[in-house]
């Protein structure tokens, strides 16, 4: 009973020595907390570093001892001030914030407890970058414009439309010895503006295609003339561009008095 008795003494004489060993180094970690605006990172490091050895320096030869809660409290204490020390003086000395640390533990933003993280032995997410897939280069190829246009001859409404507007551009040229037919007077509806807007998108497909040309009048108004068939070969290509409003419209309705259209819109059933 005696040696018994002894053993125990010892035990718990070199218990309360590790108790008060790791009350010491809570308060020397205390006093390089508030110090840490005057050292530099190296050196606050250097100081957790000891106090990290002495702590496991106390644990040694004694792993299988039975726990005390006082001891386990006081050793996770020193654990979790130690992590907030080194926390302390990393964001003192650089840009780095908890979240940022937790982040490049977990690879993606984790909201915890401060306390916790010394707790957690993970491994540090390893990012692998992938690959791009080369893109697949199209050859430039040129671009041909046909010396024929076929769109007039397809049978669809637009095409439709077009070709009627040019049998009767023809006929009011032949009507009209030939003579040049102001633009304007052409092309302008008094009754509806936006019949007015497509005769003038019509009128200047076919100058495009060399079927009409226009030229300045005078008046210093355009005049529409019937290209003839023989003297458009070997023409380049021409273009017409005008802008055109209500106002506008209104005023070359007064200017040619206007009371009905001179273009026809194409019936429905020919369409």
């Amino acid at each position: 009973m005696d040696a018994d008795q002894s053993q125990s003494q010892m035990e718990g004489s070199a218990q309360d020595a590790r108790i008060l060993c790791l009350q010491n180094l809570i308060e020397k970690n205390i006093e390089i907390e508030q110090q840490i605006e005057n050292n530099t990172f190296g050196q606050s490091i250097a100081a957790i570093e000891e106090i990290i050895q002495t702590a496991n320096d106390i644990n040694k030869g004694h792993e299988d001892r039975r726990t005390n809660s006082t001891e386990l409290v006081l050793d996770t204490e020193l654990l979790r001030r130690n992590y907030e020390v080194v926390g302390k003086a990393i964001q003192h000395n650089t840009n780095f914030t908890d979240r940022m640390v937790a982040t490049a533990i977990f690879g993606r933003p984790l909201f915890t407890n401060d306390s916790m993280l010394p707790f957690i032995d993970v491994t540090p997410k390893v990012v692998v970058q992938k690959q791009r897939a080369p893109r697949k280069t199209k050859s430039q190829v040129d671009e041909k414009r046909p010396e024929k246009s076929d769109q007039l001859e397809r049978k669809d409404e637009g095409a439709a439309s077009v070709t009627h507007m040019l049998k009767q551009i023809r006929q009011i040229y032949r009507e009209g010895n030939q003579e040049p037919i102001p633009y304007f007077k052409l092309i302008c509806n008094p009754n509806n503006f936006m019949d007015t807007v497509q005769n003038a998108l019509q009128l200047s497909f076919l100058v495009k295609e060399n079927y009409i040309s226009i030229e300045n009048g005078e008046d210093g108004l355009p005049l529409v003339r019937v290209v003839n068939s023989k003297s458009v070969e070997g023409n380049a290509p021409a273009q017409a561009i005008c802008s055109i409003d209500v106002s506008f419209c209104e005023k070359m309705v007064k200017h040619y008095n206007l009371h009905e259209p001179m273009l026809k819109r194409l019936p429905v059933s020919d369409k």
